[in-house]
């Protein structure tokens, strides 16, 4: 009875063994595919064109509350205790306006952040699936840092090339820049 036992839970432990075995697994670097995609490089260079003005906006303003916070500070003696309140009062409202502001730049640029980025990590997605189906993967492992892969015996189980270069190959191009002549 006790050998039968042992054969029964070596089974247990042999059959998704061996099911798993009969898989076909590929691994890929997410992080190298989605750095190397030529598409997300300009989508990032779109974003930060866009987000300077944003910059160049709230620099504006904070250096226009330092000019006032030093107007304020250099008020001759003679100046009113109203007066005094009165460009305090401008400061203060000013600084709020520039953090909201900031807080209304920050939110835009998150939403505008994935509304860049979202299509990219659908095709990146979509690539990845293409690949694995003309391979005939049954699993493909992510080997970016942080994740549970620790060996690879066959390199030619790794996709990530292959992802990239398709992801590249039906990339939008990048836009000519002008040159002066």
């Amino acid at each position: 009875m006790k050998f039968k036992g042992i054969i029964i839970a070596m089974l247990l432990i042999l059959i998704p063994i061996m099911g798993f075995a009969a898989q076909k697994i590929g691994v890929i670097d997410v992080d190298k595919v989605y750095n190397d995609f030529e598409e997300k490089n300009i989508a990032e260079q779109q974003f930060y064109q866009e987000s300077d003005q944003w910059e160049k906006d709230l620099d504006e303003k904070e250096a226009e509350i330092t000019r006032l916070k030093n107007e304020y500070e250099n008020l001759p003696p003679i100046v009113s205790k109203d007066r005094r309140e009165q460009k305090l009062a401008e400061i203060e409202q000013k600084e709020t306006d520039f953090y909201n502001l900031a807080n209304d730049y920050r939110n835009k640029a998150i939403e505008r952040q994935m509304e860049l980025l979202a299509p990219i990590s659908e095709k990146i997605v979509a690539a990845i699936n293409e690949v694995a189906e003309e391979n005939g993967l049954d699993i493909v492992l992510n080997t970016m840092q942080g994740e549970v892969v620790l060996y690879i015996k066959n390199e030619d189980i790794d996709i990530t090339e292959a992802v990239i270069e398709k992801l590249n190959i039906n990339a939008t191009p990048a836009p000519k820049e002008k040159t002066e002549e």
